[in-house]
């Protein structure tokens, strides 16, 4: 008995919400009608407490469905967010560079010194492998107007002198190469030497220097610019470190003006010993 209690306890059930669903539509498509108006009421009675329980029984479900949305929504505006700040970041540290080397080679745009000298900017884009050559190579070559034996310089001073070209590249033999020698003059005293490289890391040694003659710790050299020499005279070479005296000669260390261990802009001299 109690089984078929169940089955027409739910059948009623269902017949009355479908009922009270019925008056409600039309009552509300009468809503003027006196009779309708109390049989409207009636089904929202009826209806009114299912009505709450299915709200009831589905807002967790609403609950959850909105909340996994607004969760992929705001896991996708972080994304976004974070992509465009490591963009930002990108951007940022790119205009930096291009500002730094920008001001890199504007610095040697206007040389203080061999100012009359027509030159040429370059780039720096390889360092020279061998362990017996001081060089690099630059990114400017005979299409430019560069040729062997022309000088480099950067805006600190001499850096070194064209040994190889090609038509778009060139290699610069540095001054602290052991076969470099340039003619050195002290700016303070005029006395004349020549600066021998000594290979990576270590300071030019000046030889030719009498003892007796009249050079000192702190004295800047520079080029001499006599007769045969491979440089113009006046651009800055190093600074004297050391000075000591021998049977006959002094010893005097010269370390370079240009960091040469990190070159990135140059310009070269168009100049030669022969047609200045």
């Amino acid at each position: 008995m109690a089984g078929s209690r169940r089955p027409r306890g739910r059948f009623l059930l269902l017949l009355l919400v479908l009922l009270g669903l019925t008056f409600v539509t039309l009552s509300e498509r009468s809503s003027t009608s006196h009779y309708f108006n109390k049989v409207r009421s009636l089904a929202r009675e009826v209806a009114n407490p299912f009505q709450s329980g299915v709200h009831a029984a589905l807002q967790p479900v609403g609950d959850f469905i909105y909340g996994a949305l607004q969760y992929r929504s705001l896991e996708a505006q972080n994304r976004q967010l974070r992509l465009e700040l490591k963009r930002g970041a990108t951007a940022y540290a790119q205009s930096l560079s291009a500002e730094q080397q920008a001001a890199q080679v504007l610095s040697q745009e206007h040389l203080t010194f061999v100012p009359n000298i027509p030159s040429i900017a370059a780039e720096v884009v390889q360092v020279g492998s061998s362990n017996y050559e001081e060089t690099v190579q630059i990114d400017r070559g005979s299409a430019n107007g560069v040729a062997v034996g022309q000088p480099v310089v950067s805006a600190g001073g001499l850096v070194g002198s064209v040994s190889l070209v090609s038509a778009h590249l060139a290699t610069v033999t540095l001054i602290d190469d052991p076969t470099s020698v340039v003619g050195v003059r002290d700016v303070h005293s005029g006395v004349v030497g020549a600066a021998k490289g000594e290979g990576l890391g270590f300071n030019l040694q000046v030889e030719d220097l009498n003892v007796g003659d009249t050079i000192k710790r702190g004295d800047q050299l520079v080029t001499s610019g006599l007769t045969l020499e491979d440089f113009p005279a006046g651009i800055p070479v190093g600074t004297v470190t050391s000075v000591s005296s021998g049977t006959l000669t002094l010893q005097v260390s010269l370390k370079p003006l240009v960091n040469l261990s990190n070159l990135q802009f140059v310009r070269v001299l168009l100049w030669s010993p022969q047609g200045g």
